[in-house]
């Protein structure tokens, strides 16, 4: 074999190696980047107000991917009135190791959801939470937030706050909420939960409520004004205190809400109260089929959500 013969045979050898060692380089500087920011975040504030900690993490996915794997995680935001936090037994998080702009993020195990209490000298309220499956994701563009995407499946939620009811209980076969960012200063909100049975310490007028389909179109208008929360450079409150101050609004196009033998579809405009709480009225003018409860109105106030109607809300039971 000539020379020339050999640089022809192991020329593209010599090539794909270079290009395989130089992929692992760079792959290996993106997960040790990613595991360094993810050190230096541990115990400190990821947006203003709110911590993050964790206990364990592990960074793998060569060579496509980029997965890192906590454990013990907790987002906490401390206030006057107690505190409010988030604690998921794993949360991963994963990304294409060539695209930096989508992430995808997977928890498992129990999650709880912690608030000060309604009274000063009791104990916190604690949810707890266990799905089936919890997936999301979330677009950024120019490190802003466009668009985030949310999925539980099988949810079941109940109040382990001490001494609370026992029949204060949520499930779910699935639940959704998507958020886009609109360039006509808006973001688009879509919710909807499958097969979800209200417990009797949660549901309206005692008994537990069934009610196949949930789901609600809104937008959500003066958009700009949360530009530096959707960056990370604002905390929650206070921009949810600069919205409510530009007179922001959610616009509920329409909420349908089905139950075994009926449904009816409201639609109305919220806002939020002084404490950060959704407000306003959704009203329904019946359905096309006869069959919506007459008169269904939901108010939103102080954290509340009231029902009211002319006749008996069907769908109870189990």
């Amino acid at each position: 074999m000539s020379y020339s013969s050999r640089i022809f045979f192991y020329g593209p050898v010599g090539l794909l190696l270079l290009v395989v060692v130089l992929y692992s380089v760079f792959w290996r500087v993106q997960a040790d980047t990613l595991a360094v920011r993810l050190d230096r975040a541990n115990g400190g504030e990821v947006i203003p107000g709110v911590v993050f900690a964790f206990a364990e993490k592990s960074v793998g996915g060569f060579p496509f991917r980029i997965d890192a794997v906590l454990s013990g995680v907790t987002f906490s935001h401390q206030a006057p009135e107690g505190e409010t936090a988030w604690r998921v037994e794993k949360l991963a998080l994963h990304r294409l190791s060539y695209g930096q702009n989508r992430y995808i993020f997977e928890a498992s195990g129990l999650q709880s959801f912690a608030q000060p209490p309604v009274k000063p000298g009791t104990g916190p309220r604690v949810l707890y939470v266990t799905p089936g499956l919890t997936q999301a994701s979330a677009i950024l563009v120019g490190d802003r937030l466009t668009r985030f995407d949310l999925d539980l499946i099988e949810p079941q939620a109940k109040d382990a706050t001490p001494g609370a009811n026992p029949t204060r209980t949520l499930m779910a076969a699935r639940a959704q909420l998507h958020l886009l960012a609109r360039p006509d200063n808006s973001i688009d909100i879509a919710i909807e939960i499958d097969n979800a049975r209200i417990g009797a310490g949660y549901a309206a007028g005692g008994a537990e409520t069934v009610l196949p389909l949930i789901d609600a179109r809104a937008k959500l208008d003066k958009a700009d004004v949360l530009d530096s929360l959707r960056a990370g450079t604002q905390s929650v409150a206070d921009a949810v205190a600069d919205w409510r101050g530009q007179m922001g609004t959610i616009a509920v196009s329409k909420l349908t809400l089905t139950w075994p033998d009926a449904h009816a579809e409201l639609n109305g405009q919220l806002t939020l109260d002084e404490q950060g709480l959704l407000a306003g009225t959704l009203t329904s003018n019946g359905a096309k089929d006869g069959k919506a409860p007459a008169g269904l109105t939901l108010a939103f106030a102080k954290g509340d959500i009231r029902v009211a109607s002319g006749s008996a809300l069907p769908g109870r039971g189990p």
